[in-house]
């Protein structure tokens, strides 16, 4: 399915999802993804153990949450497509799935992590100067940052495998998840890619009302990304 398409059928899923249950989950990954900036911003004016402490909770915290955003809403479009009992807000947020998603979080962030510190220092070498070429170092940042999306978006679906093995109560390895959901997006970079630009009007009108939009606009998001990966398992079977 195109986009076009994949956005249609996530505007009518939300349709079926009581307006205050998707405006308050919405509300809460609005917050969960303006933390990290806020704690970005407070941190470099203020340093000590302890605060790094809080604000590296906080970020915790605001990743969990973001994570459930993505489950609780998979979970409703299950149910709306197979039926099914609705799914509890903090669905997502069980002792089996904290354990994965923190697991999963750290390995993600030390693969990004390691792109994103090589587009550093080749970006301090391009300004500082170095005796490989300006145009050599403009071309490896670019194939660095396209990597670091590719990266990113073969990961896309690996929250929606670790819920699914803790729904079936199947017993795999972090490691094994991650495995799992990279080859789900096998073929579909693209299409992802297409989908989640789709979406960037939304996302600048969303910055114009200080955020307010992102309450429907999360949920409705959230529903599209999950549709991709219903359809990407459908296609695998």
């Amino acid at each position: 399915m195109k986009a076009k398409e994949i956005r249609a059928l996530a505007r009518e899923n939300l349709k079926q999802i009581p307006k205050k249950i998707y405006m308050s989950m919405g509300l809460l990954l609005v917050v969960a993804n303006i933390i990290p900036s806020v704690v970005n911003q407070v941190t470099d004016s203020k340093s000590g153990v302890g605060v790094n402490i809080i604000f590296f909770l906080l970020e915790i915290a605001a990743v969990l949450l973001t994570a459930n955003g993505y489950i609780f809403f998979d979970r409703w479009r299950n149910k709306i497509q197979k039926g099914g009992e609705e799914p509890n807000a903090w669905c997502g947020l069980t002792g089996q799935h904290i354990a994965r998603l923190l697991i999963y979080g750290a390995i993600e962030a030390l693969i990004i992590g390691t792109v994103a510190v090589a587009i550093a220092v080749a970006m301090v070498g391009a300004v500082i100067g170095s005796a490989i070429p300006q145009v050599l170092v403009a071309v490896i940042i670019i194939i660095l940052l396209i990597l670091l999306v590719w990266i990113e978006l073969r990961l896309t679906y690996v929250v929606y495998v670790i819920d699914d093995d803790v729904r079936t109560g199947q017993k795999r390895s972090v490691w094994a998840e991650i495995g799992a959901g990279w080859k789900l997006t096998k073929g579909r970079v693209w299409k992802l890619l297409c989908l989640k630009l789709s979406f960037l009007g939304w996302y600048i009108l969303t910055a114009f009302t200080l955020g307010i939009l992102g309450i429907w606009l999360m949920p409705y998001y959230n529903l599209a990304i999950a549709e991709t990966y219903e359809q990407s398992k459908e296609d695998k079977y």
